[in-house]
This record gives C-alpha cells, sequence and structure tokens, in this order.
C-alpha cells in the first residue's frame, strides 16, 4: 500500500511537472537542439494587449526575414492605399479611324495592376478572356485594319521591375518575375519537361504555355533521384530571351512542370494582342511593341475605348500574404511609393515603408529593408521587431485575415490540422536558402493573445526537418503555460 501510495505521488510529480512546461522551456529547447548549433535564431513571443514578453531568445538579433516581410508591405499598403484601392488597365487608340481602318496605334496602358489576367485569383478574367475583351472592345469601335502597331505600355512602374539584391538563380523564375507598370498571368509561363528514366539524362523541352515570342531556352536540365522534386532553375535577366535551365527535375515517365518569368510583360501583353486581332480578321500593319522601345509621346490625344479595374486592395493583399506571392508585394510597394509622389526611379526605395514604421512608434534604427517581398538576401530586422509591429497591428482585423491560418488556409492550410493551433494559429512563412522564419499571432483558447516571430538563418540541416521543428514550437504556443 506504502509503496502503490510513493508510486502515486512520483506520478503525480511527473505530470505537474509536464504541466508546467512553460512557452520558454520549450524556446529554450528548440535554441539548444542540436541539430541546429551553429545556425543564428531570434524568436520573440509577446502578449499582444500588453506587450508583456512570454518568451524569447536573442530576440534582438537581426535576421534576414524572407517572405515574413511581406507582413510589413501589407500592411503598409492598407493604411497607406485603404483597402478599397484599385489598380486600372486602360485600352485606347491614337490617330483617326475611317472606314474601319486605324492611322495610329492601339496602347495598352498598364496602371501596376499585379493580377491582371491572373489564372488564380477568384473572380479575375484570366489572361484568355482579358485579351478577348480587348479585341471586342476594338471591333465595337468600327476597327478592321491598323495601320500602325499595339504597343504595351508599363512606364507607370518605370523599367525597374527586380530588385537589385535579388539573387541571380531566382530572377528567371516565376517567384523573381518583377513587377511592372504592366503585368499579365502574373508575369509567368508554364515551362514543360518530358521525364526520362535515366538519373543524368536530359529531360527534353515540351513547350511553354503560353508561347513566349522570342524566348531562347538553352537546356541543361538533368534527371536527378526519384522524388528529389523541384530543383529545377531559369537563369535569365529582367527583358533578356536567352535564357538558361539547369538543375533537376526528377525521373519519371510522365510531364514535369515549372515556371519562368516572362522577360518583358508589357511587350509580351502588346503581342498576344496583336496575334488574337490577326486571328479575328483586323489585320496589324507593324509589329508588337513595347514603351521601352517606341516611347509614349503619342498619348496625349488617346482615346480610352476600354477600362479594366482589379479587385479591391484586400484581396489582393489577401493574395499576396496567403500565397506568398512577391510580384504582389512588390506592385503594392511601388504603388504606395507613386502614391506618395515619389519619381518613377525611385518607386522600388523602401524609405516611405521604413518612415511609415517609425511613426508608428516602432524602433527602425537597426533593421534594413530592400524590397517588399523578402526575396531580397540584405533584407534583415530582429524578432522583437516583428512582434512590436505584429502588437501595433493587433487591431488591423482585416489586414490580419491575410494571414494564413494554420489547417485552415494559405500556406498553413495542411499543417497542424487536427491540434490546438488549427483554426487558432496565423502565421506567415518565410524561406530563402538557407532562411526559414514564422511570424503571426496565437489566439489561445485561454483568452489570451500572443504574437511571435521565430527566424532562424544559417541552418544546415534539411529544410523540411527545421519546418517541423518551428511547427512543434508553434503548438506549444497555443498549448503551453505562458
Amino acid at each position: 500500500m506504502r509503496q502503490l501510495s510513493l508510486t502515486f505521488i512520483f506520478l503525480l510529480a511527473a505530470l505537474t511537472v509536464v504541466a508546467q512546461t512553460t512557452i520558454q522551456d520549450h524556446i529554450r529547447d528548440f535554441a539548444q537542439d542540436p541539430e541546429l548549433a551553429g545556425a543564428v535564431i531570434s524568436i520573440s513571443v509577446i502578449e499582444t494587449e500588453s506587450g508583456r514578453m512570454i518568451g524569447g531568445h536573442q530576440g534582438q538579433f537581426t535576421c534576414i526575414p524572407a517572405s515574413t516581410q511581406k507582413l510589413l508591405t501589407t500592411a503598409v499598403a492598407m493604411d497607406v492605399l485603404g483597402e478599397d484601392h484599385r489598380f486600372t488597365t486602360k485600352l485606347l487608340l491614337t490617330g483617326t479611324v475611317k472606314d474601319g481602318v486605324l492611322n495610329g496605334n492601339i496602347y495598352i496602358v498598364g496602371g501596376g495592376d499585379p493580377s491582371l489576367g491572373s489564372p488564380y485569383l477568384d473572380g479575375v478574367p484570366g489572361m484568355d478572356r482579358t485579351i478577348d475583351r480587348w479585341q471586342a472592345a476594338i471591333a465595337t469601335a468600327g476597327i478592321r485594319r491598323i495601320n500602325g502597331r499595339v504597343i504595351g505600355d508599363g512606364s507607370y512602374f518605370g523599367t525597374d521591375g527586380a530588385s537589385g539584391g535579388w539573387p541571380w538563380s531566382d530572377i528567371g523564375n516565376y517567384y523573381g518575375s518583377g513587377a511592372y507598370g504592366l503585368n499579365i498571368h502574373e508575369n509567368f509561363y508554364f515551362l514543360d519537361f518530358l521525364q526520362r528514366g535515366r538519373v543524368g539524362s536530359i529531360p527534353p523541352v515540351q513547350r511553354t504555355r503560353p508561347e513566349v515570342p522570342g524566348l531562347k531556352l538553352t537546356n541543361e536540365l538533368r534527371s536527378g533521384p526519384r522524388g528529389s522534386g523541384d530543383q529545377a532553375y531559369v537563369y535569365g535577366a529582367p527583358y533578356g530571351y536567352n535564357n538558361y535551365v539547369r538543375g533537376t527535375i526528377p525521373i519519371g515517365t510522365g510531364r514535369f512542370t515549372i515556371k519562368g518569368a516572362i522577360p518583358d510583360p508589357a511587350l509580351f501583353t502588346a503581342q498576344l494582342l496583336c496575334g488574337r486581332l490577326e486571328e479575328a480578321g483586323i489585320s496589324v500593319s507593324l509589329p508588337a511593341e513595347s514603351d521601352r522601345s517606341i516611347g509614349d509621346g503619342l498619348l496625349a490625344d488617346g482615346r480610352v475605348i476600354d477600362t479594366y479595374v482589379s479587385p479591391p486592395l484586400s484581396e489582393l493583399v489577401d493574395r499576396t500574404n496567403l500565397r506568398s506571392n512577391n510580384l504582389y508585394a512588390e506592385a503594392l510597394l511601388r504603388e504606395i511609393n507613386k502614391i506618395r509622389g515619389m519619381a518613377t526611379h525611385e518607386l522600388s526605395s523602401t524609405e516611405v515603408m521604413k518612415e511609415w514604421l517609425a511613426s508608428a512608434g516602432l524602433a527602425t534604427a537597426a533593421i534594413r529593408l530592400e524590397d517588399g517581398s523578402g526575396l531580397a538576401t540584405r533584407n534583415f530586422f530582429s524578432a522583437e521587431f516583428m512582434t512590436a509591429f505584429l502588437r501595433h497591428q493587433r487591431g488591423e482585423l482585416r489586414w490580419r485575415k491575410s494571414i494564413p491560418l494554420a489547417g485552415r488556409s494559405g500556406s498553413m492550410r495542411g499543417y497542424l490540422k487536427g491540434t490546438a493551433a488549427e483554426g487558432r494559429l496565423r502565421a506567415k512563412s518565410g524561406s530563402l536558402g538557407a532562411v526559414r522564419a514564422y511570424a503571426g499571432y496565437v489566439d489561445r483558447a485561454d483568452g489570451e493573445q500572443l504574437a511571435f516571430a521565430i527566424l532562424v538563418n544559417n541552418f544546415t540541416i534539411g529544410s523540411k526537418n527545421l519546418q517541423g521543428k518551428m511547427h512543434a514550437l508553434m503548438l506549444e504556443l497555443c498549448r503551453a503555460q505562458l
């Protein structure tokens, strides 16, 4: 009997220790994980209402934040531009129309809309429907022949679409496509390969979808082991049509698809419309061009024949954060600067963003922002800066809805399902080389709301392994003692 009593006491004591394990205990265990030896780790967890520190590790250390930086860009955009702000794209003609003949040009004048012709955004007409709309508008204007050309005008944001701080291995790929005054199909094309069955063999290019006129792809891709995933990269500069494909895709017997960046979205859009006009029996005497080669001096007397308006900014912010879309974040940065009156050649600057953050009472002396999306490798700030920012934003409910919800939406849809985090934890992820980061909010069952940031740089373990460890730590933010 005495032995049973002692056993019960020891068991009760053990259960008490487990029950009293705090968030700080789990943060300490994460930071001391032998598999993360040598990594730079910055963690901060605070109570959002009071600002009280719940736990942390080297919270003042600055790290590369990757795509968690989109939280900053979208918050500033929602405030400066307003959640109902919309982008406008216009179709106009110059010259005169007589007897069905336009003696002049057709201009597609971009207004920076990142969602124009998107294949993914609900409620947005896709690329083909958008081009059909413009072809119909030209036909309705009574035009059967164009003595001139179709010109894509992307001058709204200038030519600095891809940040100077983006890695060379990124800018030829869909996520490094940049943001221009005239965007289409989220500025990417599908690139299909036919898989091969032997490791080291070259999988041939099948096609691009859509076809990009003038694009030359030098295929140096190789077949990797089965299950090795997409390790393929397109190397190509903005406005450059001689691109290289390197890396690997897994062996197999089917079709494997990656996505590349359209080199010149304004020119490509004009080429699409020009081709569609020819198909509809409306001849165009001169090849399609962009504003970079033609200029926009004739626009003063242009007549608008179609105006397309984007979804409201709040929906574009959803796309930015839920799917971590770099194009949208960069377009928002440029539009913020445009509205604030900055010159075209300065639209990729982050100075207005930093001024906004400072005006919100945040300490900005130790932060560096080089773009709007977090793709640049010289962005840095600390976990404590991020949680201070999140505390400032705690009342912005519409903006908060754009942050992926564990087990429910965006990049967190497939994670932490069936746990205490599902439906309670919102987290924006970030990954870039040896960078992995998460930042967001926890609405705990005990009524407490926390803001957190977990930034890990220079790790050497597998990315999926680290991701699992970070998800486990985020789960403890939902259920461990404060």
